[in-house]
C-alpha cells in the first residue's frame, strides 16, 4: 500500500501528525456483519486509528497470506 506522510497544508485540515494518507485511493463499498463492525470499530478506538486504517491493514496481511498466481490488471480511472 503506497501512503506518504502527511504535510503541513493537511495537518492544518484536521489531520494529525504522523497519519498517512493514500496516494492513490479507490472508495470499496462492502457490506459487513454487525459483529466485525463492532470488532473493528472497538480496535480502531483502542488503537487511536481510523476504521479504514484498520480495515486497510487487515486486508494487506490477507492478501499477503493468500498470493494470486495471476495478478488482476489494474483499473484505469478517468480515461475513455
Amino acid at each position: 500500500m503506497k501512503t506518504e506522510a502527511a504535510s503541513k497544508a493537511t495537518r492544518r485540515r484536521g489531520v494529525r501528525r504522523g497519519d498517512k494518507k493514500l496516494t492513490v485511493p479507490v472508495t470499496l463499498f462492502a457490506a459487513i456483519e454487525a459483529e466485525q463492525h463492532a470488532a473493528l470499530r472497538a480496535i480502531a478506538f483502542a488503537e487511536r486509528r481510523s476504521l479504514a486504517d484498520v480495515v486497510r491493514e487487515a486486508l494487506t496481511m490477507y492478501l499477503a497470506q493468500h498470493p494470486q498466481p495471476h495478478a488482476a490488471p489494474p483499473v484505469v480511472v478517468g480515461t475513455r
